[in-house]
């Protein structure tokens, strides 16, 4: 009975309620991390709850988005979401969508074996904020520089080419792309759950043009979609594959490694963990110059709702 009462007032608040003139725009690359928003796409829950759903190829094309205005909100991950504060954007991180533990990862062809083997290595990373902090992690690991690999920018969709052409010694991947990397020969180097809860992803938006009664509305069209992912997840992943473009085992690479942001774990880091991740990726980005200046990364969040 009280799962009903819940389900009755979240649509009531999703189907009901929508008081923008103009759907709130949400950009989003292929991420399974993202699915909840794509299955309420799928389900056309999206439009009738005032939101759209904008989807780019790659993190850089939501980004060069947001900052031309073609969007109110996007999905992205802490460190990329430092970089919009830095622009100067009136942001407020709504929820934590996903917390990478393995879905994000290097791989090498041998000799490569360990992150201290990549001086001299040619590596692809996307051009991205998470690109850029996940290398400097991994180099650091390695004991090495930047100024010690050779990065190559290159969209993750053309990684698997370039190093099947010898233009890649290594890669900053997906978990996805593992079973067509080990077909070339290439070996997992690292991956996230050796850097426990550094690469969390969330959901943004622009306070100047999402007011806080559709902000209420896109938390609760989140929490709802990934319930109904785990209520039916045979349809639910079939929708995801087709929609993400991802195989079975893709998707089951990726998803082992994705912790959820489900209402437990959003409650979790409502309690001023979010606060302390904010402020590790603020540093470590800071001490290696991947922000211009000091920011003030406590306007990220709703303090009224978290311990600030």
């Amino acid at each position: 009975m009280r799962r009903l009462c819940l389900l009755a007032l979240i649509f009531g608040m999703l189907l009901g309620c929508s008081d923008n003139t103009d759907n709130v725009r949400i950009g989003s690359n292929r991420w399974l991390g993202y699915g909840p928003l794509y299955i309420a796409d799928e389900l056309r829950w999206m439009e009738p709850s005032g939101f759209r759903l904008v989807e780019y190829p790659s993190t850089s094309g939501v980004l060069r988005a947001f900052r031309n205005e073609l969007l109110d909100g996007a999905m992205l991950t802490l460190d990329e979401t430092l970089r919009l504060l830095a622009d100067g954007y009136d942001l407020e991180i709504l929820l934590v969508t996903n917390i990478s533990a393995g879905a994000d990862a290097v791989y090498a062809l041998p000799p490569l074996r360990d992150p201290s083997d990549l001086r001299g290595a040619r590596v692809g990373v996307e051009d991205t904020a998470l690109g850029a902090f996940f290398l400097a992690q991994v180099l650091e690991r390695g004991g090495l520089r930047g100024d010690q690999v050779r990065v190559i920018s290159l969209p993750v969709h053309e990684h698997l080419g370039a190093m099947r052409e010898g233009r890649l010694d290594a890669v900053v991947t997906f978990a996805s792309e593992a079973p067509a990397l080990r077909e070339l020969g290439a070996r997992k180097m690292l991956d996230s759950r050796d850097l426990p809860q550094e690469i969390i992803d969330v959901l943004v938006i622009d306070r100047q043009r999402v007011n806080a009664h559709a902000r209420r509305r896109l938390q609760a069209l989140w929490h709802e979609s990934l319930a109904r992912w785990r209520q039916s997840p045979d349809f639910i992943d079939d929708v995801l594959m087709r929609r993400l473009g991802l195989d079975a085992e893709a998707l089951q690479l990726t998803r082992e490694g994705l912790l959820m942001g489900d209402l437990a774990l959003n409650r979790q880091y409502g309690n001023g963990q979010l606060l302390a991740s904010l402020r590790r990726t603020h540093d470590y980005q800071l001490a290696r110059a991947l922000l211009p200046a000091p920011l003030d990364y406590r306007r990220l969040l709703n303090c009224e709702a978290a311990a600030c």
